[in-house]
């Protein structure tokens, strides 16, 4: 099915709902005060994927990164008293190891995924805690809802839309 509107308003008309999308959802986020960092981390996650199914698998690979982060930072600690500064690369050689040993763990395989939840926790400059976890996943998963409510909308808006989507 092709829409009857002419193609330049079908873009524009994509742009604007999903810009709407995205700034409901960061109202939505900073009121409940979550960060919107990682909101739109979990929106980039489940973006990565051209199905709602791979979506949802991204969006766990990206929940599973942020578990990892933690654990990550609780292990600097633990190896800091040892190895000093070196504790930080052991961590992280170790958790890279286990996300690109994940990647042949259909469906949840997308190391890209895994590191932007690993980036959403370090960067969120938060405490390694159950709390943390619970804060940086509900941002996530209201991105990848965003993302998941924007994919139908644009869908809605253009039925036929470029090879390259925009959700």
């Amino acid at each position: 099915m092709t829409s009857p509107l002419s193609p330049a308003f079908r873009f524009h008309a994509v742009s604007l709902t999903v810009a709407a999308v995205a700034g409901l959802s960061t109202f939505g986020t900073l009121a409940v005060m979550l960060p919107a960092s990682a909101m739109f981390l979990g929106w980039v996650a489940f973006n990565m994927a051209p199905s709602m199914r791979g979506g949802l698998a991204n969006l766990g690979c990206f929940l599973l990164g942020l578990a990892f982060g933690i654990g990550t930072a609780i292990a600097i600690a633990l190896l800091t008293p040892s190895l000093g500064t070196a504790a930080t690369p052991v961590a992280v050689s170790g958790v890279v190891i286990l996300v690109l040993s994940l990647r042949n763990l259909a469906p949840l395989n997308n190391p890209l995924a895994y590191f932007l939840g690993l980036t959403s926790f370090f960067y969120s400059g938060f405490l390694p805690t159950g709390t943390t976890y619970a804060i940086l996943a509900s941002a996530g998963i209201i991105g990848a809802a965003a993302c998941a409510i924007a994919a139908l909308l644009q869908a809605l808006v253009d039925p036929a839309p470029a090879p390259e989507t925009v959700r």
